[in-house]
């Protein structure tokens, strides 16, 4: 759920005219962002006047059913309708809401969690692959599942950087640090997750920025099989990845769209064990997961690394038969989660 921060006091009526007109102008441009997944839903929103969509909105904002909009509900609409239509130069196409508890306070101090979708997907697919809304009220995070520029973050050249048109890694940083200036964001606990595409971006994101990001956990995706450079601290690390994999295979290779190779998930993982400097093997040989309920039992093994001290993990969970999209059940949700936020910055 959305929540918004008090700034000034909005008194006039008229006001409350004025965020029924812009309302309306950001529903419109919404109703404009298509899925290929709820092309459907979305085409029979389209058929609704804005003027019933602005009443329907205008009803949920009104708190406690008066038929009016007091100060602090017009101060919530005010919030809802800038974070709808405010974006950055060139970012027009973007969905990156920022998510908060119900109960949020900003006096205390919230980790982020920020959620990249596949190849093709979006915002909203990636939201269906791993459901975030009542963990961030379990368990008090802020987090956004952004949307990618044509649907594909810029990560590597095997995966998807075949136009080089878009610094995602700059607008990624940009994204997180935005967001903690606006809320209360614990700068030492800063999360990446992806799937696929959004997995590769996970790892180039650990990689520009580990000053920033604390850990990161990516699906079926991988970083560069040579990587330019060393990150320059330590970034904890939970890579997950199906055997059976046929897009972003268990061994390696290429994609259909680009000729330069991308390692396999052990090599991968061993190069960010390397990075990580997580040299000291911790027995995991019981830690069986039912991750998926495509794959019958406890189908995911678990290799756990950790650095000297133990601040650091590198951690690959096998899932064995496992495909390419293996959305996680609730339970595995849950254990994903807990690791995250066990994570800090050192």
């Amino acid at each position: 759920m959305r929540h918004t921060i008090k700034n000034k006091t909005m008194t006039s009526v008229a006001t409350a005219a004025v965020l029924a007109w812009s309302l309306g102008g950001v529903l419109a441009q919404e109703s404009k962002k298509t899925d290929n997944v709820e092309a459907s839903k979305e085409a029979r929103e389209r058929d609704s006047s804005s003027k019933d969509r602005r009443v329907r909105i205008m009803k949920a904002f009104d708190r406690n059913k008066d038929g009016d909009l007091n100060e602090e509900e017009r101060e919530a609409l005010r919030r809802y309708i800038e974070s709808r239509s405010s974006r950055p130069e060139g970012e027009k196409n973007r969905d990156d809401k920022i998510e908060v508890p119900k109960d949020y306070d900003p006096k205390k101090k919230y980790p982020f969690i920020l959620s990249l979708h596949g190849y093709g997907s979006s915002s909203r697919g990636q939201l269906r692959f791993f459901p975030l809304e009542d963990l961030a009220e379990k368990h008090d995070f802020i987090y956004c599942a952004p949307d990618a520029i044509d649907r594909s973050w810029n990560a590597t050249e095997a995966c998807c950087d075949w136009r080089g048109k878009v610094d995602d890694s700059k607008y990624l940083r940009g994204l997180i640090e935005a967001a903690v200036k606006k809320y209360s964001i614990d700068r030492n606990r800063i999360y990446v997750t992806g799937l696929s595409n959004g997995g590769f971006m996970s790892y180039r994101m650990a990689h520009d920025h580990s000053d920033l990001i604390a850990a990161i956990v990516p699906f079926a995706g991988v970083g560069y099989k040579t990587w330019p450079s060393k990150p320059k601290k330590p970034v904890s690390v939970l890579h997950i990845h199906g055997t059976k994999d046929s897009t972003i295979k268990w061994n390696g290779g290429t994609t259909r769209s680009s000729s330069t190779s991308y390692p396999g998930a052990e090599e991968n993982f061993n190069n960010w064990k390397q990075f990580n400097q997580c040299d000291r093997e911790v027995d995991a040989k019981d830690d069986k997961i039912d991750l998926t309920r495509k794959v019958p039992g406890n189908e995911t093994t678990v290799t756990r690394f950790v650095n000297k001290d133990g601040s650091v993990t590198t951690e690959l969970w096998e899932v064995v038969d496992g495909s390419h999209v293996t959305r996680p059940s609730g339970e595995a949700r849950e254990l994903i989660i807990q690791w995250l936020l066990n994570k800090k910055k050192s």
